[in-house]
C-alpha cells in the first residue's frame, strides 16, 4: 500500500444461508424494481420481502420494520425499531387494527433505530413484532403484500433496476434475515416455508385464499354432487378421501347342467368323416366329445 493514502474499501458481506438453498426456485424474470423511497447507492440484501407483479413483471419491496422494544400506548409518540430498516419519513406503519405517520427517524444508536410518530400508534406493541407499511395513518391496510423474495443482494440506482425474486422456499430462518416478513406476507405465500410457530393475519386485515390448480397450491370446497362417474371429496380426521360404489361382482360359476347355465369346456378334437361308411363312427366321437365337454347331457 503506498505511504500517505489510506483506503476505505468496505468488503463484501457474507452471506449467510438463511433457507434451504436447494428449495429455492426462482421466477421467470427478470423484474424491474419499483425504487420510490428507496436509498440510492444503498443496498437491498438477498430474501427481501417483494410484492411482485407477475403480469407486468415489475417488483415492489414490502417494507417491514421490526419492533425493538416494547412501545406501550398513552401518549407515546417514540418507537424503536431494529435496524436496517427501510423506514422512511412520512411512511405510514400499521398492524392492521392500530396505524401512525412517521415523522423522524434518529439512527445514531448502534442498536436501534428510534421513530418519532405523528401521533401514538394506539396499541401496545411486544418487542419483535413486525409493522408494514400502510396506506393510511389508521393502517388497517398494508401498501403491498409480499410474495416473493429477492434472489440476491442488489444495489439501488438511478434508473432501470433489474431484480431476480424467488418464489419458492423451504427451512427459512427468520432470525437470519435481514427484513423480516409480517404475518400478513406469510400467509400469502404458500410456496415459503418459515421456520416459526403458526401463522395468523393480523386482525383487521383479510388475506383471499387461491383456489387451488394444477399450478397453484391453495383451497378446494367440499360439497360436489355426484353426477356420473365423478364423486366428491369427504373429510374424516382432517384428511380427505374418496369414497367409490363398488359391489363384488366375483361371481363363483359352477358346471352348466340341463337347467342351470354355467361352464363349458372345449370339446376334444373330432375329425371330419370321410364317407358314409365312417359317419356313423365319427357322429357318435362328436357325441360323445360335446357330453364331455359338459355341452350336452349325458346318457
Amino acid at each position: 500500500m503506498a505511504a500517505g493514502f489510506k483506503y476505505n474499501i468496505e468488503p463484501e458481506p457474507s452471506v449467510e444461508e438463511r433457507y434451504d438453498v436447494e428449495t429455492g426456485r426462482r421466477r421467470r424474470g427478470p423484474y424491474k424494481l419499483d425504487t420510490t423511497n428507496l436509498v440510492a447507492g444503498s443496498f437491498l440484501p438477498s430474501f427481501t420481502p417483494i410484492a411482485a407483479d407477475l403480469v407486468k413483471k415489475t417488483a415492489q419491496v414490502a417494507i417491514r420494520v421490526e419492533v425493538y422494544e416494547k412501545f406501550t400506548t398513552g401518549s407515546n409518540t417514540t418507537l424503536k425499531i431494529k435496524k436496517n430498516s427501510l423506514a422512511y419519513v412520512g411512511m405510514h406503519l400499521g398492524n392492521g387494527a392500530h396505524g401512525a405517520t412517521i415523522n423522524s427517524i434518529d439512527k445514531s444508536d448502534k442498536a436501534f433505530d428510534k421513530l418519532t410518530l405523528a401521533a401514538d400508534f394506539g396499541d401496545t406493541l411486544e418487542a419483535g413484532a413486525v409493522l408494514y407499511e400502510a396506506t393510511a395513518v389508521n393502517g388497517t391496510t398494508p401498501k403491498v403484500i409480499a410474495n416473493s423474495a429477492l434472489y440476491e443482494r442488489v444495489q439501488v440506482e438511478e434508473g432501470i433496476v433489474l431484480v431476480s425474486l424467488l418464489m419458492r422456499a423451504f427451512e427459512i430462518e427468520p432470525t437470519k434475515l435481514v427484513m423480516p416478513f409480517s404475518d400478513i406476507d406469510k400467509a400469502n405465500m404458500p410456496h415459503f416455508q418459515f421456520n416459526a410457530a403458526g401463522v395468523q393475519s393480523p386482525s383487521g386485515v383479510s388475506y383471499e385464499l387461491p383456489e387451488a390448480s394444477d399450478s397453484v397450491m391453495g383451497g378446494i370446497q367440499l360439497g360436489f354432487t355426484q353426477s356420473g362417474k365423478k364423486y366428491p371429496v369427504a373429510l374424516e380426521g382432517g384428511k380427505a378421501y374418496v369414497e367409490v360404489p363398488w359391489t363384488d361382482n366375483n361371481t363363483t360359476y359352477q358346471a352348466a347342467n340341463s337347467s342351470t347355465l354355467g361352464l363349458v369346456k372345449q370339446g376334444a378334437k373330432v375329425d371330419d368323416a370321410t364317407g358314409q361308411g365312417d359317419a356313423h363312427t365319427q357322429l357318435n366321437a362328436l357325441l360323445t366329445s360335446l357330453r364331455n365337454a359338459g355341452i350336452i347331457a349325458s346318457k
